[in-house]
């Protein structure tokens, strides 16, 4: 029939959030190229993009990498002013990694105010199991607390890894006023809430 052409894709903006070295680039890269970096020259910030179909809708993402934005304060919040949504990381082998994230968080919620927060905890580096500082149970707690999902995963795997930006999505979608949703979108959306670990 003339004219249903493809629907056009909805844009997110999803920003990664988190400690030096907890893979942020990795799942970045593993995400929009297909690649796992081996070795990742910090700068200030990267962008990367993609298209994606979560529950039947195109959906556009554009991630942004703070990378070595760590200490630009007034950029990092920036970021998290404006953004869609969020993946908050830290390393399964840094116990001072995790415990960032909770100032991290809290700081979110004093700069969005009444704004909704639409985000996903992740553990990375879950296939280093001999080095595991941080237990599953912990990460899963802490986001039962924080109401988001989580996933423990490895930026080697393209499926763990798309898995995450798919959770982003929908956690954006189920935050949305009804009138700013995507179509086609089922109410049932969190269905993998409050957490999911995935192990290679």
């Amino acid at each position: 029939m003339a004219g249903l052409g493809p629907r056009p894709a909805k844009g997110y903006r999803v920003v990664l959030l988190g400690s030096v070295a907890v893979g942020k680039t990795a799942l970045a890269t593993q995400f929009a190229c297909g690649s796992f970096p081996e070795q990742c020259e910090p700068s200030v910030e990267e962008l990367f993009s993609k298209v994606i179909e979560v529950n039947a809708a195109p959906a556009l993402l554009e991630i942004v990498d703070t990378v070595g934005a760590e200490h630009l304060v007034t950029l990092k919040d920036l970021y998290i002013k404006n953004s869609d949504g969020f993946v908050v990381l830290y390393s399964v082998c840094s116990e001072a990694s995790f415990e960032a994230v909770r100032p991290l968080r809290e700081r979110m919620g004093r700069l969005r105010g009444p704004k909704a927060v639409p985000l996903v905890l992740v553990g990375t580096k879950a296939d280093l199991d001999a080095e595991r500082q941080v237990l599953t149970a912990r990460g899963r707690a802490l986001a039962r607390e924080w109401r988001c999902p989580f996933l423990e995963v490895t930026a080697k795997s393209k499926l763990m890894v798309d898995q995450v930006f798919t959770q982003v999505v929908r956690e954006v979608e189920a935050l949305a006023p009804p009138e700013e949703r995507a179509p086609a979108l089922p109410t049932h959306a969190q269905d993998t809430w409050p957490s999911e670990r995935f192990i290679g």
